[in-house]
C-alpha cells in the first residue's frame, strides 16, 4: 500500500478543521480524481490551509502518475512544503532525476531551521529514503513526528523493517489521539496482515468498513485482496482484484497482487507473463519489478555458468 502526508495542520476554529476533511480522506483512500475534484472547489481562509490544499492536490496528481504536471507547475518561489512535493514528484519521474532530488532533500534536511519547521518536507523525505530501502535513514525523519500522518508513515516503515512490536507501539499511540481516524484504520489494518491468524479477518472488515464509509478504491479493493491471499482465499482475491482493475487497468499493486495470485493458484504462466509484460511496460520503475529484474539476471548467469562446456 501506498503511504500519506501534508502540510502540518495549524487551526483557529473548528470550523476550518472541516474545510479539508472530505479532501483528506479521499487522499488517504486513494481516489485521487475525486480528491482532485475536491481541490479545485475550495477556497480556504488562510495562509496554511491553501497550501495543504495545495500539497494534497499536486499529491494526488503524484499518485495518479501526473509526474510532469506537478514539476512543471510548482515554481521555485513556492512554499517549502510544496517544493518538497516537487522533488518527490522529480525523483519518481525519471532514474536520473533520483541523484539529484536526494542531494537537494539532504541538504534542506541539514538546516534545522527548515526541516524542524515542516512536516510536509520530512515526510517526503521519509517516503524517498524508504524508497530506497534506507529504512534507518526514512525512520529518523520521521521518528518525533506526532502527526497521525507521520505516524502512519512510521508503522509503514516499521512493518517495512519487520519491527511489528514497535510498529504496535505506534499504533496504540495513533489509536490513543484518534482511534476513529481514517489513517489509523489503515494503519491497524496493516498491522492486523502483519500479525497474521485470525487478526487477517480483523483488517478485512476495516477495508470493506472504510469502503462502505467512503468508495472501493484500488488501495482498499487491494488490501483486501491482499487479506483473501494471506487466507489462501485465492477465488475471492481473484473476484476483488478484477474490480480493482476495472477502476485502474494499469494500478501497480493491483497487477502485483494478480500476478501473486495466479501463481498459487497454478495459473498458464503465459496468462502470468502477459501481467508481468504489462507491469514492465507501465511501471519499470517500480520496486518489484526492479527485484523481479534483478532475480532474472541472477539466474541467466547460473544457467550459463552451468550450461555444459
Amino acid at each position: 500500500p501506498t503511504h500519506p502526508f501534508t502540510h502540518p495542520p495549524a487551526y483557529s476554529t473548528m470550523a476550518e478543521v472541516d474545510v479539508l476533511w472530505e479532501l483528506r480522506n479521499r487522499f488517504y483512500i486513494g481516489a485521487f480524481n475525486q480528491a482532485i475534484e475536491e481541490s479545485y472547489a475550495l477556497d480556504p481562509s488562510t495562509d496554511t490551509l491553501k497550501i495543504e490544499r495545495d500539497v494534497l492536490l499536486y499529491r494526488s496528481h503524484i499518485g495518479l502518475g501526473n509526474y510532469s504536471l506537478v514539476v512543471n507547475e510548482i515554481n521555485d518561489s513556492s512554499p517549502t512544503a510544496l517544493l518538497g512535493v516537487k522533488v518527490l514528484a522529480s525523483y519518481l519521474q525519471t532514474e536520473e532525476n533520483r541523484v539529484l532530488a536526494l542531494e537537494t532533500l539532504r541538504t534542506w534536511l541539514s538546516d534545522s531551521e527548515i526541516s524542524a519547521t515542516n512536516a510536509t518536507l520530512r515526510l517526503v523525505a521519509g517516503m524517498i529514503f524508504s524508497y530506497e530501502r534506507n529504512y534507518a535513514e526514512a525512520l529518523k525523519c520521521v521518528h518525533e513526528g506526532t502527526t497521525l500522518e507521520m505516524q502512519a508513515l512510521k508503522v509503514q516503515i516499521l512493518l517495512k523493517m519487520d519491527r511489528l512490536g514497535l510498529a504496535e507501539k505506534e499504533l496504540q499511540a495513533m489509536q490513543q489521539q484518534d482511534d476513529d481516524h481514517t489513517l489509523t484504520q489503515m494503519a491497524a489494518a496493516w498491522v492486523n496482515i502483519a500479525l497474521g491468524g485470525p487478526k487477517v479477518q480483523d483488517a478485512v472488515f476495516i477495508f470493506q468498513e472504510l469502503i462502505e464509509r467512503f468508495t472501493p478504491t484500488p488501495t482498499l479493493l487491494n488490501g483486501i485482496a491482499v487479506c483473501y491471499i494471506q487466507q489462501k482465499k485465492f477465488d475471492e482475491a481473484e473476484r476483488v482484484l478484477t474490480e480493482a482493475l476495472g477502476k485502474n487497468p494499469n494500478h501497480a499493486e493491483t497487477l502485483i497482487n494478480r500476478i501473486v495470485c495466479m501463481l498459487q493458484q497454478r495459473k498458464p504462466i503465459e496468462l502470468v507473463g502477459r501481467y508481468v509484460s504489462q507491469l514492465k511496460t507501465q511501471c519499470p520503475k517500480h520496486p518489484w519489478i526492479a527485484e523481479l529484474t534483478s532475480l532474472e539476471a541472477g539466474f541467466d548467469r547460473l544457467a550459463v555458468a552451468m550450461k555444459p562446456m
